[in-house]
């Protein structure tokens, strides 16, 4: 029976395929470190970080849940359920926390000691309180400090490689890890943004038909312009043997699923061969929510965005349109005149 405190698509994320790349370490060191790059946080954020981290460290190595636990450890806004069970953990994990985290309570580590014993006990008894002030002076308004360009550079170099990393991990994964990867990103802080372009209805109809053609490079293009990613991407989800970035990239684009289906079964010889597989990927593009779909490709933006489109890719862009318009209505004019023809062919048929 499902626990009903269980985060919806989550139920059996400990129970899946363990073959290859391990994602686990490092999806929690990630998620930690997106977690931590605001310090004040909605109850809804806080509880859906708490439940996966809490899952993922129970999963993970010791050396893991050490850097996790030195990297949450100085901050007030750590959730306080985690750094409790961080305290319990074994003494390499411990330490950071016994020792700094201001989430502690006197209580706490009075608990602590006498459950954990005298190497606690030990660690505790090094930790540094503030000192008590009754009557503290009243503060001076505080004046935030101005975030400076070199602040900015080194927050937006470390979320460059956050996203990096988790990008090549998703394409290294399996596909029991890829279906992890997705479900975590329900809770990651990236932002879920809007396809770059607004699909319509003809923008579908272009999509499907270049995969129907086995047009590739114009299938390519199209996941470049409404998705926002670069060519070297945008060609990483069309020949993936394993098919989930093309759902993932149906699934941001809130494409329908029939259409989703039958660009993968086209395009990937592989998922074609197999039934078992087509329906697992059905599955997925069920499973998986808009917005961690949409965060995957945020992902894909900032680990290595798109090259900005030039003049002379507009207008190449512009006359390839207008080719197409106009091929268009050749053929419906010819069309029109065979129709014409075959009328009266079939009326001078009738006088005689």
């Amino acid at each position: 029976m499902v626990d009903i405190s269980t985060p919806p698509g989550l139920e059996g994320l400990f129970d899946l395929d363990r073959k290859g790349v391990d994602i686990r370490p490092t999806l929690l060191r990630v998620l930690t470190d997106q977690y931590l790059r605001t310090s004040v946080h909605t109850p809804d954020e806080e509880r859906h970080y708490t439940k996966l981290a809490m899952r993922l460290i129970d999963e993970t190595d010791i050396a893991t849940r050490a850097a996790v636990a030195a990297r949450l450890a100085p901050h007030a806004c750590a959730p306080r359920a985690i750094m409790l069970q961080l305290a319990r953990d074994v003494i390499e994990v411990a330490e950071p926390v016994l020792l700094h985290s201001p989430c502690l309570t006197p209580a706490d580590c009075e608990v602590i000691s006498r459950e954990r014993g005298a190497s606690y006990a030990e660690m505790i008894a090094r930790r540094e309180w503030p000192a008590a002030d009754p009557a503290p002076p009243a503060p001076a308004e505080p004046v935030a400090a101005p975030e400076t360009d070199a602040d900015a550079t080194v927050a937006a170099s470390d979320d460059d490689a956050n996203a990096r990393e988790l990008c090549e991990l998703f394409f290294a994964a399996s596909s029991a890890e890829r279906r992890l990867i997705l479900l975590g990103l329900d809770y990651a802080d990236w932002p879920a943004d809007e396809p770059v372009v607004a699909l319509q209805r003809a923008d579908i109809w272009r999509l499907e038909t270049a995969a129907l053609r086995h047009h590739t490079a114009t299938l390519e293009r199209e996941l470049e312009r409404a998705l926002g990613i670069s060519h070297r991407q945008s060609r990483r989800i069309v020949e993936d043997e394993l098919g989930e970035p093309i759902v993932v990239a149906g699934k941001a684009m809130n494409l329908p699923g029939d259409v989703v289906q039958r660009i993968v079964l086209i395009m990937n010889p592989r998922v074609g061969q197999s039934v078992d597989r087509v329906f697992e990927l059905a599955s997925l593009y069920n499973e998986i929510s808009v917005d961690a779909a949409r965060r995957l490709f945020a992902i894909l933006r900032a680990a290595e965005p798109a090259a900005p489109r030039t003049i002379s890719d507009s207008r190449a862009i512009y006359e390839a349109a207008e080719t197409a318009r106009q091929a268009l209505s050749d053929l419906a004019s010819t069309l029109s005149r065979k129709s014409a023809a075959a009328q009266r062919r079939t009326a001078g048929g009738r006088e005689s």
